[in-house]
């Protein structure tokens, strides 16, 4: 992939994988919470590796989340946190090393924009692309946290790449490749199944409906959809909520019956008024300016064509994905700055020339890699670090802690990260005490726990301390009364921290108890 003539264009990719990296939150400062489960789903399969299979993969993993309760693994593929768990066996577990796995998966992304871009243009346009790519706001981004997204979006990079290969070449390993780069894809996130009709439209409007007759094309559709059936057995047997969810949530989904398509047409409207958010505007100026020239100049070679088609029919089958499933989120329409930072690419690399463009194309794209690095900063939230720390300083083995507060994740990934060995029990009170699923946002039902119930849960469950964010879902009844309950004389009150957010509705106090026995009277009970 890169020869002599590439050296110029390893550097940058390398230099703007190192940018992304060092400039991400790696101190235990998760700002998205899942960031922490998604590490911890790592942790889980290592601890189980290392363990020695001497259980089921079920009740390990029961036995791992009494202790660590902020495990998703259950949810979604297993291609990332598999990579996660390599990573931590060979340099240990902490957020550094769980963000460089990201790392990782973000040089992959990068190799596989320019294999794709180089189908077309020069070695340098093709790593302008790459600083056009990671200049785009949503992909830097969601490239700076430990999810899902970057590296599915890696491997359907480099499946773009072979596929190109295969629409000019037809040689039949290109297409097989393709195709299991997009279920590499899939099986890290379900989401990038999107892709599957872009690359059938692409190869429909090269080659006509013929293009899908083909007998390459039936055994790759064959091993593909062969290939999607574990995962979808997986998925409505196990992770059914998922499905719920994307069903069931967002602007189309909380419309009535009889207007749910305006519902979804509203929702296509959210993402079109996001997409200066998510992709920039000079970005997205120079992806519109590009489709406004097609009509007037056509195209200006074969490999163009096929290039833009792929990168069309990526936007517009990407643009229906997330219109249509039910939760409406920005973070989804990153996807969508693939192919506007590529025919970018192409609108400021063709017009001037082999080399005058290739310079053009990588000054531009290099200062706007620049100014999003500097400018766009991400939101870091800090202090239960600390909290862990006193924890496990001020607990003895097998203790059961009560957490009752918003970011529990990132509490639970600072248990572990600060002792490897487990400690202490914890409970979550949302878990216990309301039910809903995954997000408060989709419902939430209280559970009815009175008093008495809360004071037997406490005794039988053996609570010696409490972590509690004051007011955290106080108006529902049960959760309300648990914290009359910690503030009643029964517990007193140790120590306090603030917790530090760039985002202010993530800043708050952490205050915690340790249970008293007897209890005193209430006028002695300790200060909230």
């Amino acid at each position: 992939m890169f020869r002599r003539h590439a050296v110029l264009p390893l550097i940058i990719i390398t230099g703007v994988v190192l940018a992304v990296f060092f400039t991400a939150p790696k101190s235990e400062d998760f700002w998205w919470t899942d960031s922490a489960s998604f590490a911890l789903n790592g942790e889980l399969i290592r601890d189980y590796v290392v363990s020695g299979f001497h259980q089921s993969p079920m009740a390990f993993a029961q036995e791992f989340f009494r202790r660590y309760p902020a495990i998703t693994i259950s949810l979604y593929p297993p291609i990332f946190p598999a990579a996660e768990a390599a990573a931590f066996g060979l340099f240990g577990f902490s957020h550094f090393v769980a963000q460089a796995t990201v790392a990782a998966f973000t040089f992959l992304a990068a190799a596989g924009t320019y294999r794709m871009l180089r189908t077309t243009l020069s070695p340098l346009d093709a790593a302008a692309g790459v600083l056009m790519l990671f200049a785009v706001p949503g992909v830097l981004l969601w490239s700076r946290q430990v999810m899902m997204e970057l590296p599915s979006l890696a491997f359907l990079l480099m499946a773009c790449g072979f596929f190109l290969d295969y629409e000019a070449a037809r040689r039949q390993r290109d297409l097989y490749l393709a195709v299991l780069l997009v279920l590499a894809a899939i099986y890290t996130k379900q989401t990038a199944i999107f892709a599957v009709p872009a690359f059938a439209i692409s190869l429909v409007v090269s080659e006509g409906w013929r293009g899908l007759r083909g007998r390459d094309i039936r055994i790759a559709a064959a091993a593909g959809v062969a290939g999607l059936v574990p995962l979808a057995a997986f998925t409505l047997a196990a992770a059914p909520q998922v499905l719920d969810i994307a069903l069931a949530r967002g602007i189309g989904a909380h419309s009535a019956d009889a207007g749910r398509t305006a519902g979804h047409l509203a929702q296509a409207l959210a993402y079109g008024l996001a997409l200066p958010e998510v992709i920039g505007w000079p970005v997205l100026i120079a992806a519109i300016c590009y489709l406004v020239t097609i009509p007037v100049r056509g195209w200006r070679t074969a490999p163009e064509r096929r290039l833009a088609v792929l990168m069309l029919a990526w936007f517009g089958c990407g643009y229906a994905f997330i219109s249509l499933t039910g939760h409406f989120e920005t973070r989804y329409a990153m996807v969508l700055g693939v192919p506007c930072a590529m025919v970018a690419i192409l609108l400021i690399a063709q017009p001037l020339g082999r080399w005058a463009g290739a310079w053009a194309a990588s000054g531009v794209a290099a200062i706007l890699f620049a100014v999003s690095v500097t400018t766009l900063g991400v939101n870091r939230m800090t202090g239960y670090d600390r909290v862990a720390a006193y924890i496990l300083d001020h607990s003895k083995q097998d203790d059961v802690i009560w957490f009752q507060g918003q970011e529990s994740k990132n509490l639970v990934f600072s248990l572990r990260s600060h002792s490897s060995k487990p400690k202490v029990f914890v409970l979550r009170a949302e878990k216990l005490l309301v039910d809903y699923r995954i997000v408060r946002e989709s419902g939430i039902t209280d559970r009815g726990w009175s008093t008495e119930k809360l004071r037997d849960l406490v005794e039988q469950s053996g609570i010696s301390m409490v972590v509690l964010q004051p007011g955290f879902w106080a108006d529902m009844p049960s959760m309300s009364r648990m914290q009359d309950y910690i503030g009643s004389g029964h517990f007193r009150q140790v120590a306090e921290f603030p917790i530090d957010a760039d985002e202010p509705s993530q800043r708050t106090t952490i205050r915690i108890f340790v249970k008293q026995d007897p209890a005193p009277a209430a006028g002695n009970a300790s200060p909230q």
